[in-house]
């Protein structure tokens, strides 16, 4: 059995709050709700009382979700525009995507023990 470390869940509400923020400089609203939205349920997962693994499985879930698809978030790019600015926002968001992904599979794979 595996176990699920409060840190790990800190990283993952830090990735999506930096994840919005790339979206909102990258003119992307409906995304950038969406991940804000994932974000909070985070934040509720790590305030509680009591860890609850099948509301992080299903948000860790939810999430990947957002990974399939014809429009799916793994084929975004938040400008097309050539500018170093854009290029460079672009840059960020992929890391920040990747990142998110890694951070994903990870706690897919822990298990279910969660550890304070």
């Amino acid at each position: 059995m595996q176990k699920i470390e409060k840190w790990r869940i800190k990283e993952l509400a830090l990735i999506l709050n930096q994840l919005v923020q790339l979206l909102k400089a990258g003119n992307n609203q409906e995304w950038a709700s969406v991940f804000s939205h994932y974000y909070h349920e985070t934040q509720q997962i790590i305030h509680k009382d009591h860890f609850d693994w099948e509301t992080l499985r299903k948000l860790v879930q939810n999430i990947k979700n957002c990974f399939e698809g014809a429009y799916s978030f793994s084929g975004l790019v938040l400008c097309e525009e050539d500018s170093g600015e854009i290029k460079e926002l672009n840059k960020e968001f992929f890391q920040k995507r990747a990142r998110l992904f890694e951070i994903l599979l990870h706690m897919e794979e822990q298990g279910s023990v969660y550890v304070h």
